[in-house]
């Protein structure tokens, strides 16, 4: 099981939470299937342009190109990563991949934490950070078990544990993040 939730103590007393969503393939296994896939479609569009059915190898490379597209947008985005420094004066939240893309931060004094359940129609609950009007999602791919984990941790430590209306669980406790428990 890959964990989303790192969490660890620097000896400056910063607390840093490290969120990434789960990850089932590396990038290296996904080219490889990606190449399986590329000669088993070109096989097969060989073959029918052998019978003189040329005209499903056009479709076999659009098929595969969809599919390359698609493997690199979803590869692409299991490498995001959310990164909240909780300092003595600040809470940073800093995201991105190979790259910061951004940073937000907010006084620590100021800052809480809001949870929005989900509607009755489905969806799923979001956890809010910020301070004077000024809120941003936190954690926007961990299942609910997860957010509710990082809502407890981070709430004791603002002073408001129950933000999540939910007991804080302790990290690691071996969440099945497949089926969402």
């Amino acid at each position: 099981m890959v964990v989303a939730l790192h969490k660890q103590q620097a000896r400056d007393g910063t607390w840093r939470y490290e969120l990434c969503p789960n990850r089932s393939r590396s990038w290296p296994e996904t080219q490889r299937f990606f190449a399986v896939m590329v000669v088993l479609g070109g096989s097969i569009a060989l073959l029918f342009a052998a019978q003189g059915l040329w005209w499903v190898a056009p479709f076999s490379g659009l098929e595969l190109l969809a599919l390359g597209a698609g493997l690199y947008f979803c590869s692409r985005a299991t490498y995001q990563r959310e990164l909240i420094l909780v300092r003595e004066a600040q809470v940073s939240v800093l995201r991105g991949g190979a790259h910061q893309r951004s940073q937000v931060d907010f006084t620590r004094a100021w800052a809480q934490l809001r949870w929005r359940a989900a509607a009755n129609g489905g969806g799923r609950s979001q956890l809010l950070l910020g301070s004077h009007g000024r809120y941003i999602e936190i954690g926007a791919f961990l299942v609910d078990a997860e957010r509710r984990q990082l809502a407890g941790e981070l709430g004791l430590l603002l002073g408001q544990p129950s933000c999540a209306e939910s007991p804080v669980l302790p990290l690691n406790t071996g969440l099945n993040r497949e089926i969402g428990l």
